[in-house]
């Protein structure tokens, strides 16, 4: 019986993700490229022959590997990271099913919790797209339901560090759980042992350790380089602090409304005896402040999908919070709460959400795909293209990738920090980038046409050999983008 009924928020996200099930991110096809050198010459490396850390989920670029290593084609790998992707989505429902009932939840809140989640807009998103998101929210969820334990004894702290360092393989902030676990141990009454906290820290580093090793040593970084890419350093204004607050707040809400509803109606009226302030569920009430905030505090660029890694212990504890004030009525209000948060998704899912996310997947897989096809067919293998879309790009033309954005190239990373990216193609910055001595290829990427077309920059003719357009570049960048392939031939200056 209790299996039939998750069948409900399995069918909500199904019924969510179908309209993208032949979508796919240009993130995801980086990962992917990884995947496809790992199978290939068994290094970790974006461009062949060159080792990088260009990658936040080395564990899934792993498993894609492991699976794609068996395939005769390796394009096939966007249908085994689709796949992945989904199977991870709906066992996500299931495993917080399982969080909900560990942290107090009757059986018909659980429910209405699971199904909220099955309808969270972003959620349904990024699994349908392909991304490691839909298996770092899996792992996030895992991690929720073992820290409702993991400060009574060894073996449960145990279990927790090995879950811990699974996600922080899938996503690397998921390093900041431990921290967080060893901060809560200090508020709780009676206090943790030291051997308890001790083997939940012991057991991660011992998974992680390794890899992290590895990563020093052969990849030249403990972080991904998208770390630095995507930080602007450290925030001291409180100003500037509460300005980026606005857009994570704005993103929560957006999905899980009725969750944080929930939880600040019951700590006003509880207080002292809010769900939020549960032993079990300390952790998560933590994790669910101590994320945004280090996003915060380094200036990192948030993206829905980031804060995925907190929806489930928010979930859980808003639900948990209604069903504590609603009382006797906790069946009532659940259920009527579950068909507002359902309806309010599906009618954000359908004006902002969907529409662009379709059309950029749709443009990604087809004109986007055919300019890397066509650069494939017109250059020699030796070619090096300089672009800021670079996943696609590289996957299917086969050619050495000078990534404008500076999230695989380090070099390429020092010089974002210094200028912007506008600067670095308006002034041909990339032209002096160490270890590339040449560039032959361009994709510019810009709401104007042809803007380099038959200009001559750094040396560098630049003459269009293909073009395309891009309905969007996804929610934040509306707008028709132009890609254009230009040819780059050195002139006398």
């Amino acid at each position: 019986m209790r299996r039939a009924g998750l069948l409900l928020p399995v069918l909500v996200l199904a019924a969510f993700m179908l309209p993208l099930r032949h979508g796919f991110t240009d993130d995801g096809f980086i990962h992917l490229q990884y995947a496809k050198h790992l199978i290939a010459d068994g290094e970790m490396a974006f461009n062949r022959g060159e080792p990088s850390f260009g990658t936040t989920s080395p564990l899934w670029v792993t498993a894609l590997a492991a699976i794609g290593g068996r395939l005769h084609d390796v394009e096939a790998l966007v249908d085994v990271s689709r796949l992945l992707s989904w199977l991870c989505a709906f066992a996500a429902l299931f495993v917080f099913y399982r969080l909900a009932r560990a942290a107090g939840a009757s059986r018909v809140v659980a429910l209405c919790a699971t199904t909220a989640l099955a309808a969270d807009a972003w959620l349904a998103r990024w699994s349908a797209l392909g991304m490691e998101t839909a298996a770092a929210t899996l792992a996030a969820t895992a991690v929720a339901l073992t820290s409702v334990h993991a400060h009574r004894s060894a073996p449960a702290a145990a279990r927790f560090g090995a879950v811990v360092a699974i996600a922080a393989l899938l996503r690397p902030e998921m390093y900041l759980a431990i921290p967080v676990y060893a901060a809560v141990s200090l508020t709780l009454r009676p206090r943790p042992s030291l051997r308890v906290v001790a083997t939940a820290a012991a057991v991660a580093g011992a998974m992680i350790v390794p890899w992290l090793v590895y990563a020093k040593l052969e990849l030249g970084s403990f972080l991904p380089n998208t770390a630095g890419a995507k930080s602007g350093g450290v925030i001291t204004s409180p100003m500037v602090f509460l300005a980026k607050l606005v857009p994570i707040a704005k993103i929560v809400l957006s999905t899980q409304a009725v969750a944080v509803a929930g939880l600040f109606a019951d700590m006003v009226w509880s207080r002292r005896r809010a769900v939020v302030l549960d032993p079990a569920l300390r952790f998560c009430a933590a994790w669910v402040v101590a994320l945004p905030l280090a996003y915060l505090l380094f200036d990192i660029q948030v993206l829905s999908r980031y804060l995925l890694l907190i929806t489930p212990a928010l979930c859980v504890l808003g639900w948990r919070s209604l069903e504590h004030v609603a009382g006797p009525r906790a069946r009532a209000v659940a259920v009527a709460a579950v068909v507002v948060a359902v309806a309010t998704n599906a009618a954000f899912y359908a004006r902002v959400v969907l529409p662009p996310s379709r059309a950029f997947s749709t443009d990604l897989t087809g004109s986007m795909t055919s300019l890397a096809r066509y650069l494939r067919d017109h250059s020699p293998p030796e070619a090096v293209v300089a672009a800021a879309d670079i996943g696609y790009l590289a996957f299917y033309s086969d050619r050495r990738v000078l990534d404008l954005g500076g999230l695989v190239e380090p070099e390429m990373g020092k010089l974002r920090e210094a200028h912007l990216y506008e600067e670095i193609v308006d002034q041909g910055l990339y032209f002096d980038v160490a270890g590339y001595p040449r560039v032959d290829y361009f994709v510019d990427r810009d709401l104007s046409a042809d803007r380099f077309t038959g200009k001559t920059l750094r040396g560098h003719r630049f003459d269009k050999v293909y073009e395309t357009t891009v309905r969007n570049l996804g929610i934040r960048k509306p707008g028709v983008y132009h890609y254009t392939l230009y040819r780059l031939s050195q002139v006398p200056e």
